[in-house]
């Protein structure tokens, strides 16, 4: 029953908590320990420099997304839907979506805490308060993706975005990835969440989103081009997918879909 849900948050994922929630021992992985987490080379912990492994940002960021509908005025009312986007983009480690494997490490935090009470990771799962966005390869995707489980959802689209993701890609969305899709700026915010960093990691960071980040969006809005349509083939982008998740919407929403931006827009 969707009846008066207006508000998505959205929790871009951006690794794959690896243990089997299916397993007998699934209680005994913690996603503290960083082993149990497929991460990129520059997400892992360094002793040498002290830089602690990303695997807790991550975590983090879908704990917060969970206490948003919990507590707060998001819980008054039962109005909001939960979204963890990103799709499968470590196929040759594992199949498993980084969504799906989010909701397994924000389950395995409640089992290590001894918390199995209603309003739980699971009671949110069962009642269609959390969902689970698989398809998404990118920060673009996890905004667009998520939009259109919502409208297949509910009927409808959101009338509020509350996006959670690092606080250094916050330009990134409501400087480009919004105005892309042309949803309204007055109804999509961000709440940003870092890693630990040193006065260098945050210069780098900083840097780095700049020129990887931002600046490739800025050139090419959808990501359609060369370099970032690259970027999501390697992440295990299916192009064959893109219809089924327009599949009944309205026609300038499948228009977007194959790269044309229409004044039509449904939001």
């Amino acid at each position: 029953n969707f009846d008066g849900v207006d508000y998505l948050v959205i929790v871009c994922c951006h690794g794959i908590f690896h243990p089997d929630a299916s397993a007998p021992d699934f209680p005994a992985h913690t996603p503290h320990d960083e082993r149990n987490w497929h991460l990129a080379p520059f997400q892992k912990s360094n002793p040498e420099t002290g830089k602690p492994g990303e695997h807790e940002t991550f975590l983090a960021h879908v704990l917060a997304g969970c206490d948003a509908l919990r507590n707060g005025p998001l819980a008054r009312g039962d109005r909001a839907v939960l979204m963890l986007s990103g799709g499968a983009t470590k196929q040759t480690l594992t199949s498993l979506s980084e969504a799906r494997s989010y909701y397994h490490a924000a389950l395995a935090h409640e089992l290590m805490r001894g918390s199995r009470g209603e309003g739980g990771v699971q009671s949110l799962f069962k009642r269609d308060r959390l969902l689970l966005e698989e398809h998404a390869t990118d920060s673009l995707q996890n905004l667009l993706f998520s939009i259109l489980l919502f409208r297949r959802k509910t009927g409808r689209y959101p009338k509020q975005i509350r996006i959670i993701t690092h606080a250094f890609k916050a330009r990134r969305f409501l400087e480009l990835h919004a105005p892309a899709i042309k949803w309204p700026s007055h109804r999509v915010q961000v709440q940003g969440i870092d890693p630990i960093m040193s006065k260098t990691d945050l210069e780098e960071t900083i840097k780095g989103e700049q020129e990887h980040g931002f600046a490739p969006w800025l050139e090419d809005p959808l990501g359609t081009g060369e370099k970032l349509g690259r970027k999501r083939k390697q992440r295990g982008w299916d192009e064959t997918t893109a219809s089924r998740l327009v599949e009944g919407l309205e026609e300038p929403v499948k228009a977007l879909m194959n790269g044309t931006v229409s004044e039509d827009l449904p939001w």
